[in-house]
């Protein structure tokens, strides 16, 4: 199966992830447009030589990123709820409770802290699905 999934985005066949079939591979699997932010986490943490391609074993590692952002885009989701594509204050507030409590082995208090400094006092302003990635994959995987 993972022979399978890395020769579908070694376009080139050289045995290797370039970084354009990297953004390919993001694309289409996370079934959105990956900005360079979250593009770039998303390399660092894959490519553990630090050589800008990813050979077989560290694609593999790129499988468990992929789940991670599908689970946050999942929570932020929930969190949404009124499907506006932003996260209201209340919203926010409403879920966090529960999502930090279930998450506390992974998200840490400095994440929610950053979440709640987004709205900086205006509670009328809202969050982007982008600008919550941001904040809760930076250094989670």
């Amino acid at each position: 199966m993972a022979d399978s999934v890395f020769s579908k985005y070694d376009k080139n066949g050289d045995g290797t992830i370039s970084c354009v079939e990297l953004y390919d591979a993001l694309k289409e699997l996370l079934g959105m447009e990956p900005w360079w932010t979250l593009f770039q986490r998303v390399r660092s943490k894959a490519d553990a030589n630090r050589d800008g391609k990813l050979t077989k074993e560290e694609f593999c590692n790129v499988a468990a990123i992929f789940e991670e952002i599908k689970a946050l885009k999942a929570v932020f989701g929930e969190m949404d709820q009124d499907r506006s594509g932003t996260m209201s204050f209340e919203e926010m507030r409403e879920k966090a409770v529960t999502f930090y409590t279930t998450h506390a082995d992974k998200y840490d208090g400095k994440r929610a802290m950053h979440v709640m400094n987004h709205y900086a006092g205006d509670k009328k302003k809202g969050m982007m699905e982008e600008e919550f990635l941001d904040i809760m994959f930076k250094d989670s995987c």
